[in-house]
């Protein structure tokens, strides 16, 4: 998802990109990765000393509440976020660094339908991770 994207979807849904909006979107942009909602901050923050962490936080919540961001929330108990891809995706997350990596790999592209279908049951979305160590971590051990 682009920057237009996103600033279209906000105004579809009654919000503004409001500077401190752009500024995370901003962040997400210049290195597309997975982020705490500190590491974000940190970011915002060197671009706008002014803004505090709850704005922040507030912000990054609105944000995957309209869909335009992913929250992740790993077994760490940290959440981190992404920009929302076009593309669907899993991850791989290290249990001794904190590593994540996105994989094409889905499963859920392998479960029937029609089992679904029998429990009455309508998925919405479906979120995988595998959880393990990293090349560097398993050399380590």
């Amino acid at each position: 998802m682009n920057k237009n994207n996103i600033e279209s979807t906000l105004k579809n849904q009654g919000y503004k990109l409001t500077g401190q909006r752009r500024f995370i979107i901003e962040a997400f942009e210049e290195c597309p990765a997975h982020y705490t909602a500190q590491e974000i901050y940190e970011k915002v923050k060197a671009q706008n000393p002014n803004i505090n962490f709850s704005t922040v936080y507030r912000n990054l919540e609105l944000l995957c509440k309209i869909g335009v961001i992913n929250k992740l929330n790993i077994s760490s108990g940290i959440s981190h976020f992404e920009i929302k891809h076009d593309e669907h995706h899993h991850h791989v997350i290290c249990l001794k660094c904190g590593d994540m990596q996105s994989i094409d790999v889905c499963p859920y592209a392998e479960l029937k339908v029609s089992e679904l279908d029998k429990l009455g049951f309508v998925p919405i979305e479906h979120k995988f991770e595998i959880y393990g160590y990293c090349k560097k971590c398993s050399k380590d051990n």
